[in-house]
């Protein structure tokens, strides 16, 4: 795998993917932890307790996904624009969000193109028959027709950025607002390079009041904007006090915003009047939203915003995020996001099946029944196996397949600004002496990460 610098940021996106994956597990399994409590008056599991109840946080680690695109996608030009580079702020602006569709979409679209192939190898055809609802849902037909199996294939391509739904992969629907989230900080940036850094802090709390208060459906501004904006304001924090950000605030207060964030990162995702302390939370947010909205979307940006703030101002966090484990999350974390799906609707779906697929229950009337899993024992050992697949699949994808896309992305780019390759090619076995130009070396401009 190529080496890449660690950062804090690597680390937390990849603690960010890893929960997105576990709340899926969770969520096939043991669906019944999204609720604070069974019911009012029963005692709540641990693991729907405040803190304990993260393993099935995946909302708010999306919500951290577009804190992070906020952060990384503003970081360079507000950086230029604070050092007065206008100039090449307006042309970083222009290449990256000419590149940043291509290493977004081309990806996916691949990752899309896996899933269809399974499906209509009929890959997938015991999902149909499980006793969990989340994996039951994810199966899809094998098509009877090659021709009506490309017609799905170009469909599902096509809407995944249009409707905001894959037919083949439904955990997709997040990628076209991740693609337009980094528009957003495009445009805002592309608007505010000439304004003083003062000016842009108001612009940024102006912005966060007007995604505040749409709030609408599924609270898509609680969901992106909100997310967006806020990272946007951490990126210009980075550049506003630089190294010495670690030591501003006394070493107790990051701890406390970590904690308090990871508690507001635990609303629960179902009945939230089940237990005194997640209604209370409802009926708060719900005094400070508009009708209808979807307060679990506030609640899931102000834990992982806070998170992110503590994590911004600490230097221990900073280094914890930072270490090789980490930073090998962070890089695998978009194959690990683009390819849980399908390995769980796969791989793990066979692991922990096989023993009731190969006698299937059936009732009095002869008719086959739902699957039935396994012991406990047998579906840990089956969850272990199927993250190693999983993130051993996702580096193998960060080894091969992300090259290929960012070559064919440079080229499509390269060719769409006018610019000659700057690959030389060679003869085979043909030494060639060292030359030292007297030209200019050329900066390569380094992309964001796709998520």
């Amino acid at each position: 795998m190529a080496p890449r610098d660690a950062n804090w940021i690597d680390g937390l996106r990849g603690i960010a993917s890893f929960t997105v994956v576990c709340a899926h597990l969770c969520t096939a399994f043991v669906p019944w932890l999204h609720q604070p409590a069974q019911d009012p008056h029963t005692t709540p599991h641990l693991f729907q307790l405040p803190f304990f109840r993260l393993a099935v946080g995946g909302r708010s680690a999306v919500a951290l996904f577009f804190l992070i695109t906020g952060y990384v996608n503003s970081i360079g030009p507000i950086g230029r624009s604070r050092s007065g580079n206008t100039d090449a702020a307006f042309n970083g602006i222009a290449r990256s969000a000419l590149a940043r569709s291509g290493r977004l979409i081309l990806p996916t679209m691949i990752a899309t193109l896996l899933t269809w192939f399974m499906a209509n190898i009929n890959a997938y055809h015991m999902t149909m028959h499980v006793d969990s609802t989340w994996i039951r849902q994810g199966w899809h037909r094998q098509e009877p027709t090659l021709g009506s199996a490309f017609n799905s294939l170009v469909r599902a391509e096509v809407e995944t950025w249009t409707v905001g739904w894959d037919d083949y992969d439904g955990t997709q629907w997040t990628l076209h607002l991740f693609l337009e989230g980094s528009m957003l900080v495009y445009m805002t940036m592309l608007a505010t390079v000439l304004v003083k850094p003062k000016a842009r802090f108001f612009i940024y709390a102006v912005l966060y009041l007007y995604f505040w208060q749409m709030g609408e459906g599924q609270a898509i501004g609680a969901l992106k904007g909100l997310n967006i904006i806020f990272g946007m304001f951490i990126a210009e924090l980075n550049h506003h006090y630089r190294d010495t950000a670690p030591s501003v605030l006394p070493a107790p207060i990051p701890f406390l915003l970590i904690i308090l964030g990871l508690f507001l990162s635990g609303f629960p995702q179902d009945a939230p009047s089940n237990a005194h302390w997640s209604d209370t939370m409802a009926r708060l947010m719900t005094s400070l939203t508009r009708e209808n909205s979807d307060i679990r979307r506030y609640w899931d940006h102000l834990g992982a915003a806070t998170v992110l703030l503590g994590i911004f101002f600490s230097r221990n966090a900073r280094r914890v995020l930072s270490s090789p484990v980490f930073n090998f999350l962070g890089r695998v974390s978009f194959p690990v996001y683009l390819l849980h799906n399908t390995l769980m609707k796969s791989v793990l779906t066979w692991m922990v099946y096989l023993p009731s697929a190969m006698n299937p229950p059936r009732n009095a009337q002869g008719q086959q029944m739902d699957l039935q899993r396994g012991t406990t024992t047998h579906i840990f050992v089956a969850v272990a196996v199927f993250y190693y697949v999983l993130y051993r699949a996702a580096a193998l994808w960060v080894g091969y397949i992300d090259p290929l896309c960012a070559r064919a992305v440079d080229g499509a780019t390269g060719w769409a600004y006018g610019e000659a390759s700057l690959r030389e090619y060679r003869p085979i076995l043909q030494r060639v002496e060292p030359k030292y130009s007297q030209s200019p070396v050329r900066e390569k401009t380094r992309l964001d990460s796709p998520v």
